[in-house]
C-alpha cells in the first residue's frame, strides 16, 4: 500500500522543511549562501541538547539552540523539543517564544494539506533530489510557487495526469504555465476563474501564459488607479470575502484597504475584465 506523505513540512525521510524555525527571520531571509555555518550549528545544537533538563533558555537572534537533525543520518532538520522528538511531550516552552513555535506554520502546508492524497504524491515529484536545505529554501523548491495556485486547481492536475510517470522537469515542460514569475497566492483567483477540468490544455500553453500575464499586470493596475480610501478604512484581508480575492487586491492590485463596499465593486469589475477574457481564450 502507497504510504502518502501526512505534512509539507516532513514528506518523506531523505528531507524536511525548517523554513519557518525560529518562527521570526527578516524578510526575504535565505539561509542557502550559509549553509555550512548552518550545518555546523545543527550539529551542535543535536549533540548539546539534553532533553531531561525542562528549564526556559530564550531564542536569541536568528538561531535556535533547539534546531538540529532529526536522524542519525543528518538529513532531516527540524525541533528537537517537538513532541515528536520526546514521546509525545512538548518541550518547545524551553525556548520562551509565546507558543509562536507551537503555532507556527506557512500558507503552502496549509494547502499542502488539504490537497488529494494522491495529489500531495504528485506534487511532491517536484522536490525530487532536493536535500533538506534545497527544499526548505523559497527559491530552490519550486513546490513553494506551485502551492500559491490553490488546492481545486492542483487536485485536476494530478488526477488528470496521476497514472503519468511525471517528474520535476516534465511536470514544468508540460505544464508550463508554472513556469510564470507571477506570484502564485496574487494570482490564483483569476486563474481559478479560468481554467477547470475543462481547460487544462491552457496551462500547457506558452502563449496563454504570457497572455495571463499580461492581463493580470494590466488588471492590477487599473483596479490601484480606481482606489481612493482614506485611512479609516479597513484592512482589506479583514474583509467578509473569499480570501483570494481579497489576496488578489492585496498582493497584485497593492490595495491595503478598503471598504466592503469599495471591495465589492472592485470584485464585480473584475469579475467582468475575466468574463472577456475568459471570451478570447477561443483564440488558444
Amino acid at each position: 500500500m502507497t504510504e502518502f506523505p501526512s505534512t509539507l513540512c516532513t514528506p518523506d525521510q531523505e528531507k524536511s522543511c525548517f523554513a519557518c524555525c525560529p518562527p521570526i527571520r527578516p524578510p526575504g531571509y535565505e539561509h542557502l549562501p550559509y549553509a555550512n555555518e548552518i550545518r555546523r550549528v545543527l550539529r551542535e545544537n543535536t549533540a548539546s541538547l539534553r532533553r531531561e533538563d525542562k528549564s526556559l533558555s530564550p531564542i536569541t537572534g536568528f538561531s535556535c539552540w533547539a534546531l538540529g537533525y532529526l536522524d542519525g543520518g543528518f538529513k532531516r532538520i527540524g525541533c528537537l523539543l517537538h513532541p515528536s522528538q520526546n514521546d509525545g511531550e512538548d518541550l518547545r516552552y524551553r525556548v520562551d517564544y509565546g507558543g509562536k513555535c507551537a503555532r507556527e506554520s506557512c500558507v503552502e502546508a496549509g494547502i499542502f494539506q488539504i490537497l488529494a492524497p494522491e495529489a500531495r504524491i504528485f506534487w511532491l515529484r517536484l522536490s525530487e533530489g532536493l536535500d533538506s536545505f534545497s527544499y526548505s529554501s523559497r527559491t530552490r523548491n519550486p513546490l513553494f510557487r506551485v502551492l500559491g495556485w490553490g488546492a481545486p486547481l492542483l487536485n485536476l492536475v494530478a488526477m488528470a495526469d496521476k497514472e503519468q510517470d511525471l517528474h520535476t522537469d516534465s511536470i514544468l515542460e508540460i505544464y508550463t504555465f508554472f513556469k510564470t514569475t507571477l506570484s502564485a497566492r496574487a494570482n490564483a483567483y483569476l486563474l481559478k476563474a479560468i481554467v477547470d477540468s475543462e481547460h487544462l490544455d491552457l496551462l500547457k500553453n506558452v502563449r496563454f501564459r504570457s497572455r495571463f500575464e499580461e492581463f493580470s499586470h494590466h488588471l492590477s493596475k487599473q483596479l490601484s488607479l480606481e482606489t481612493l480610501s482614506s485611512s479609516a478604512a479597513p484592512y482589506v484581508h479583514l474583509l467578509p470575502m473569499t480570501t483570494d480575492f481579497l489576496d488578489f487586491l492585496r498582493l497584485s492590485a497593492r490595495i491595503v484597504k478598503a471598504t466592503e463596499e469599495e471591495a465589492a465593486s472592485l470584485k464585480e469589475f473584475t469579475d467582468h475584465e475575466l468574463a472577456q477574457f475568459r471570451d478570447e481564450l477561443h483564440l488558444f
